[in-house]
């Protein structure tokens, strides 16, 4: 089924939440529906831009509403803004080209299939560089709203980094799928992710053709796919297949619990003994689904532990190589947080104490540095005294304000890379 095609009054309802309450919109033989829905001119400086922002925007807002990254071409020249009596937007082919024009919008069609073999990619890529003219949007066409996808992508990354401390995530095709309307809209964003190198596409090929994705979860590209993705890919949906074998045997579980009461409520002994025999059944193979369901799931926490772990100490190393570079010691940056946390614990004194003055008694000058003495006073004995730790001296017999100020330097120019 097309994507937007399967629910009617749900493109509708869109399209008029989006449209909003104006007076024109109802009325086809009103001059402003006119206006809006007559072709454009064959030269680009006589199509109106208000019109065409107008058309740019409520298509990309209706999409949005439905939860679409893509939609056949059809549907939306035709379809989507069709008023009663067969009148249709006839600016709206020009306002698609348009929109491809700027990169708005891209053609499905053109887009590369990751699922495809390696060769018929690298054909496809030489074919289309060869190819110089673009040829016009056709109604069997799949549009790919690329602002939309890109929406959708930051929104799945949001979710999953719920769960994921790294930066990239595998997940199984279905999940994937899961996060768009159906599974056409889920490959058309997936052709523009994978070619855009914020996704890959893998398969685990073992007993079964498993599918999957490494999204990424930050802006950077996906790094190649490894043996782990694999292995973690296979693990996901073996994952995924218990849980279902597993709510399957719920269901039976519980069918099986209801009828053997029922039969024994009946007086039926035979038939209940016979229910609660299988109820039994049922609930041992439960027992032992959920066993290997335990099982997957710790191995899956260990290996996204282990890849956190790794990240963490990345990013040590990485300090631990800024601090020699910039000749800065362990002790000094203990020393150097040890005297800001001393700082900031002081000034929360002061800004407690500060909350807590009588200031509405507080009429002139004068009473300000009154009430500032007696402030300074109360706090005396509060604020912790600062030591600040004598440097070593070195062989250049620096000064302490040069020790000092070469140590603020030295922190402040060490760069660690975000996890």
């Amino acid at each position: 089924m097309a994507s937007g095609e399967g629910d009617g009054e749900g493109w509708e309802a869109a399209v008029r939440a989006e449209v909003g309450a104006v007076g024109w919109w109802d009325d086809p033989d009103g001059a402003d529906l006119r206006a809006r829905f007559k072709a454009f001119t064959g030269q680009r400086r006589d199509w109106p831009q208000p019109t065409l922002l107008f058309w740019k925007d409520l298509l990309l807002r209706v999409a949005r509403r439905l939860r679409l990254c893509s939609a056949p071409a059809h549907l939306v020249t035709s379809v989507w803004f069709a008023r009663p009596g067969g009148l249709t937007p006839l600016c709206l082919p020009q306002v698609l080209e348009e929109m491809r024009a700027d990169g708005d919008i891209l053609l499905k069609s053109e887009l590369i299939d990751p699922s495809t073999g390696s060769l018929y990619q690298l054909v496809r890529r030489v074919s289309q560089m060869a190819i110089s003219s673009r040829r016009p949007v056709l109604q069997e066409d799949i549009l790919v709203f690329k602002s939309l996808v890109e929406e959708r992508a930051a929104d799945i990354a949001r979710q999953l980094s719920d769960s994921h401390w790294t930066s990239t995530c595998v997940v199984t095709i279905s999940r994937f799928n899961s996060f768009f309307s159906d599974q056409e809209d889920a490959h058309a964003a997936l052709c523009f992710l994978t070619q855009s190198g914020k996704a890959r596409y893998l398969v685990a090929r073992k007993q079964d053709h498993i599918e999957g994705v490494k999204f990424a979860l930050n802006s950077a590209q996906v790094p190649a796919v490894s043996k782990l993705d694999h292995d973690t890919l296979h693990l996901l949906w073996t994952e995924e297949r218990l849980q279902q074998q597993l709510d399957v045997l719920d269901r039976r579980w519980e069918i099986s619990r209801r009828r053997a009461l029922a039969f024994f409520k009946s007086r039926d002994k035979q038939a209940a003994y016979r229910y609660a025999r299988q109820s039994k059944v049922f609930s041992q193979s439960r027992s032992r689904c959920m066993q290997l369901l335990e099982r997957v799931e710790e191995v899956i926490s260990l290996i996204a532990s282990a890849e956190s772990t790794k990240k963490v100490y990345e990013a040590i190393q990485i300090g631990i190589q800024a601090m020699k570079e910039n000749n800065v010691s362990i002790e000094e940056v203990n020393v150097h947080l040890k005297e800001v946390d001393e700082l900031v614990a002081a000034q929360r004194e002061v800004d407690a104490a500060l909350e807590s003055a009588p200031l509405q008694s507080i009429d002139d000058e004068g009473d300000i540095e009154e009430e500032f003495r007696k402030l300074e006073a109360e706090l005396q004995d509060e604020i912790p005294h600062i030591q600040v730790q004598e440097p070593v001296a070195h062989s250049n017999e620096e000064s302490p304000d040069e020790v000092i100020e070469s140590l603020s330097n030295n922190l402040s120019s060490i760069k660690l890379e975000a996890i």
